[in-house]
């Protein structure tokens, strides 16, 4: 049983390193290894809590390749650490702090999930921190901290633009995984960024490697100071958009 829990992982590590490098990220032995570590840790907690709903045959592409084709666009950014909003199992901020190596704050408010993801730091002895707080929470903290902010399956185009503006250091950059906005939700997207100091720079189209599964990776600038004062109270910029 061990030595077929072992040809696994191997076959398994051995994917995340070809299907990265087909979208452009070349991952060191030692890189890849931490990101299958995770990726089973993931899944073995899924057992006892909710963190993931897609199947384990479908995490590598699903998960770990989704999470690194947006890394060339935190690459982007400036020198300076960065954030992942709503991390929940840790995708896309630990694949991408791995891959980078650039230090990554995963803020979690779910306490369950916080948790895990305090014991994959631990573990795998990352440069990452878990805040167990909301996006808002941090504005007030870290204001103008961060020169990336990355954002998967969390909420909409408005109000993800709203939340990174005040966590954001001047030239920072806000990466939204998306499936497919809406041209209204893009239009939203970007009223918000001129009231907050935001711009948004492209859009970029792409299609999982071995997968039928489309991305949209939205990207925007932190480019100037809020017309509004932000952060504004927690949940607001889901349940009442400035735009």
């Amino acid at each position: 049983m061990i030595g077929v829990l072992m040809e696994f992982q191997a076959f398994e590590r051995q994917r995340i390193i070809e299907n990265a490098l087909a979208v452009g990220v070349r991952l060191p032995d030692v890189a890849a290894d931490a990101i299958a570590r995770h990726l089973e840790m993931v899944y073995c907690a899924n057992a006892v809590m909710n963190l993931t709903r897609i199947p384990r045959d479908e995490g590598v592409t699903l998960h770990v390749i989704d999470s690194l084709m947006g890394l060339g666009e935190m690459n982007a950014s400036p020198e300076g650490p960065w954030l992942d909003i709503g991390s929940g199992a840790g995708y896309p901020g630990i694949p991408l702090g791995i891959a980078s190596g650039r230090r990554i704050d995963l803020v979690e408010s779910v306490g369950r999930k916080a948790a895990f993801l305090e014991s994959v730091v631990a573990e795998l002895r990352l440069d990452a921190t878990v805040r167990g707080c909301r996006a808002e929470d941090a504005g007030n903290e870290s204001a103008g901290t961060y020169a990336a902010v990355s954002a998967r399956a969390v909420s909409g185009l408005p109000a993800l633009v709203e939340l990174a503006s005040p966590l954001l250091a001047l030239g920072g950059r806000l990466v939204c995984w998306k499936g497919d906005p809406t041209p209204e939700e893009r239009v939203r997207g970007s009223k918000v960024a001129a009231l907050t100091g935001m711009r948004h720079l492209r859009d970029v189209e792409v299609r999982i490697p071995g997968s039928d599964a489309k991305r949209t990776i939205v990207v925007y600038e932190r480019a100037g100071a809020p017309s509004v004062r932000l952060p504004r109270r927690i949940g607001l910029a889901q349940s009442k958009p400035l735009a």
